[in-house]
């Protein structure tokens, strides 16, 4: 391993990443797994994801992800690296920096993207206060002096996919846009003054909030949101369910949640708003039994999956609108079509055939095997095509699947998906805010995630960790060979 400064003021940058990947390369560095002295990819520059293609990117393959049994690269020891500081891991040719110092300043979870849209700023959450933070990005760590933009009092929090200084949220029944240069806030809509919700609220007081319980998100262009009204009643629990246009301004849909079916672990709207998504558990009731679609009006749901585990919603590489979530059935990773022709997977061990369901890595979990996985996994689709998967892993499981303590990048292919091996973890997790939860940036560039570095395991003191992608790396993947035989 190799270790780069990356903090502000020292002759050392972003570009450096680079000259080190080629430079361990041209020095023989191993590449292979811990197991093997076979020859690796060539060097990776860090940058745009979208720029153009570079010869060199050679990201290293996972030679079969349907198999519990693939390479293994095992987590190499490394100090714990100061605020800035870039660890190279030269199997990969990839360098993991530590991007911020405060003890419990993280990003908030897998699913959302915690850059804006130019890269120039990054909303964080302090974990000892609850406090969303927005700090500039241009020096490391992110949160040094002079870098804090301003605090927000907004709750789900979501940049705007376009204009890089407005960021969108919400409060008690408003969607709210926050201006975070001037930190103007301004009222997109008050649902207490809807001609369909207001009376709603009204006629019952314990109503406190609209959310769509933290994971799940508007249309991109924000025209198209589905929300769950919760009260303090009845233990918290969600009461309604409801969409909204944007530009129409008009309530498209109601349903009143009955105990029975109110079991739900979040909703949202698919990224071109098609359809809305609702995370029920496998035992809700009724029509809202499982991972469910509908239409927009609400008057027609189906039922996509058995139960809703860790997923993201996003573009598949010919532009379809999918989920990618764990199959609980089948102990894999699959991508679900949003398409009322996809049937769920209903039984342990169940077949795929008929489903649509496309299987993207197996999960091996087998407690009998020296070689079963040990993690759990979170999933970011923010980039359209592919997606990250991130593992996390309790203290006392040793490492022993290749999965364990991993990320890895997978091409959301329906005909033939590929996945890439990219990063070690070293965090442990011994409490929720401790899991990983790695997630991509829109335009593919980075992936962030949280780290304790196995230290104070169990008390939250983690920071921020951020990968670079290889410039071009998209290019680079779609005009591969294989790429362009599978479409």
């Amino acid at each position: 391993m190799t270790t780069i400064d990356r903090r502000a003021g020292c002759p050392t940058s972003r570009c450096i990443v680079a000259a080190a990947c080629l430079a361990a390369l041209l020095m023989g560095c191993p590449w292979g797994p811990s197991s093997s002295d076979g020859p690796g990819p060539d060097a990776n520059s860090p940058g745009d994801a979208n720029a153009p293609g570079d010869s060199r990117v050679e990201l290293v393959e996972v030679p079969d992800p349907l198999s519990g049994d693939n390479p293994t690269y095992k987590l190499v020891p490394a100090a714990v690296p100061a605020p800035g500081e870039a660890l190279l891991d030269e199997r990969f040719g990839l360098a993991q920096t530590r991007a911020t110092e405060a003890a419990g300043l993280r990003h908030e979870y897998a699913r959302h993207d915690p850059f804006n849209a130019d890269h120039s700023l990054i909303v964080l959450m302090y974990l000892p206060s609850g406090e969303w933070r927005v700090y500039r990005t241009q020096d490391l760590p992110y949160d040094r002096d002079g870098n804090l933009v301003r605090t927000l009092e907004i709750e789900e929090p979501r940049w705007d996919r376009a204009d890089a200084n407005l960021i969108w949220g919400l409060r008690e029944f408003q969607i709210l846009t926050v201006n975070v240069t001037t930190g103007e806030p301004a009222t997109v809509k008050d649902f207490t003054t809807d001609p369909t919700v207001g009376p709603l609220l009204a006629a019952e007081p314990d109503l406190y909030r609209i959310t769509m319980r933290d994971e799940g998100e508007s249309s991109y262009d924000r025209r198209y949101w589905a929300f769950l009204i919760q009260g303090v009643n009845e233990d918290y629990r969600s009461r309604y369910l409801f969409t909204w246009d944007r530009e129409t301004d008009r309530v498209l849909g109601v349903r009143g949640l009955a105990t029975a079916e109110s079991l739900i672990d979040w909703v949202g709207m698919s990224p071109r708003g098609t359809w809305v998504l609702i995370g029920g558990d496998y035992d809700n009731a009724g029509e809202l039994c499982g991972l469910t679609l509908a239409d927009r009006e609400l008057s027609t749901f189906h039922r996509l999956d058995y139960a809703t585990a860790h997923a993201d919603v996003g573009l598949d590489r010919d532009g379809g609108e999918v989920i990618v979530m764990q199959n609980v059935n089948t102990d894999s990773v699959d991508l679900i079509p949003l398409d009322p022709a996809t049937r769920p997977i209903l039984e342990a061990g169940g077949a795929y055939e008929g489903t649509q369901h496309v299987r993207l890595v197996r999960l091996f979990y087998d407690a009998q095997s020296p070689i079963g996985l040990n993690s759990g996994v979170h999933i970011s689709c923010n980039v359209p095509g592919y997606c990250v998967i991130s593992t996390y892993i309790a203290p006392e499981l040793p490492e022993q699947n290749w999965l364990d303590r991993s990320i890895i990048l997978v091409e959301l292919s329906r005909q033939q998906p590929r996945s890439f091996y990219l990063a070690k973890v070293y965090g442990t997790t011994g409490e929720y805010w401790e899991e990983t939860h790695a997630s991509i940036s829109s335009d593919g560039s980075r992936i962030v995630w949280a780290s304790n570095w196995s230290q104070d395991v169990g008390q939250g003191r983690v920071w921020l960790v951020e990968l670079e992608m290889p410039a071009g790396w998209t290019d680079a993947l779609a005009g591969d060979p294989v790429a362009q035989a599978a479409r």
